[in-house]
């Protein structure tokens, strides 16, 4: 598992790194991640080869979308693998196609449906501290 950062104090910090073409959806979901446990940081990329600019070894979790430009979220999210074998992945789509929920979890991603609401955000903040080993709020 990734190093899970101090922020000092009390404080235990999880780095995530959202992925999603469209930017204000990125920076939709990494304020309401934010807002919603304030353990998370977050940093946003608008593209794959962003996102995998924005790697690091620190990374303890990776949101992806499935419909991007130069590369699909799974494809992505293989990629990450690579890098970052450690990192929690997740694929945050609008997709419905059970082939890619499959797909999803056959590469080892998680798959999260995608609708903006705040306990969809809250549901998935728990989901990312259980996944990295962080125990709840």
């Amino acid at each position: 598992m990734a190093a899970v950062g101090n922020a000092g104090g009390e404080g235990t910090s999880l780095d995530i790194l959202v992925v999603d073409d469209e930017p204000q959806m990125a920076d939709l979901v990494g304020t309401y991640l934010e807002r919603t446990d304030e353990i998370l940081r977050v940093s946003t990329a608008t593209s794959a080869s962003e996102g995998l600019e924005k790697l690091d070894d620190d990374v303890d979790c990776v949101i992806s979308d499935y419909h991007m430009p130069q590369m699909d979220g799974l494809r992505f999210l293989d990629r990450v693998a690579d890098r970052a074998p450690d990192a929690v992945r997740i694929l945050y789509t609008s997709d419905d196609d059970a082939d890619v929920m499959v797909a999803a979890r056959e590469t080892g991603a998680d798959y999260v449906h995608k609708e903006v609401s705040a306990e969809q955000y809250a549901a998935m903040a728990a989901h990312i501290r259980r996944r990295v080993g962080v125990d709840g709020t």
